[in-house]
């Protein structure tokens, strides 16, 4: 496939067990109002989300995530996100079995208004980097907020909307 296409389905998202950002409902300022599901980063705990994916159609290049994400209540300082991903192979891995992540991160400044959307990309070079996941397989992608690195100074909640995968 080429650069720049979608690649990474969202099978479900699942919250670890321990440690989960919160799912919250961010209202929308229409008439009626739109309710936007979203995953509360905190400000000072390091939180985690994971997304059970399937990646289609890569041809073998690298990947790159955007977090589309919005500041709770803050109009400035930075967020510090990171992500990793783990291969589930057929008959090869054993999901109870421990497994290291090792994140790729990202800084990202909040946007000037509360509520609006910032985009940060995270980029995975093909092989170790992302876990040599390959096409068809299914991987688990998680996802942080890393509140305890001297980089991320925005105080509030940081709201994940999502995550998008493309090949790179």
């Amino acid at each position: 496939m080429a650069t720049g296409n979608p690649v990474v389905e969202i099978i479900e998202v699942l919250t670890p067990a321990a440690n989960a950002a919160e799912l919250t409902v961010r209202a929308g300022g229409s008439t009626p109002g739109e309710r936007l599901t979203v995953h509360a980063f905190d400000a000072a705990t390091i939180e985690y989300l994971d997304f059970k994916c399937a990646l289609r159609g890569y041809g073998g290049g690298g990947i790159t995530l955007t977090l589309p994400w919005s500041a709770a209540s803050a109009t400035s300082g930075v967020t510090r996100w990171g992500a990793t991903i783990r291969r589930i192979t057929d008959d090869a891995v054993d999901i109870d079995s421990s497994h290291t992540y090792d994140y790729n991160d990202a800084d990202d400044t909040a946007a000037s208004a509360s509520g609006e959307i910032s985009m940060p990309t995270i980029a995975f070079t093909s092989g170790a980097d992302m876990d040599s996941w390959a096409d068809g397989e299914v991987a688990i992608i998680r996802v942080r907020r890393n509140a305890s690195h001297a980089n991320d100074t925005m105080t509030g909640d940081a709201e994940l909307w999502g995550l998008l995968g493309k090949e790179t």
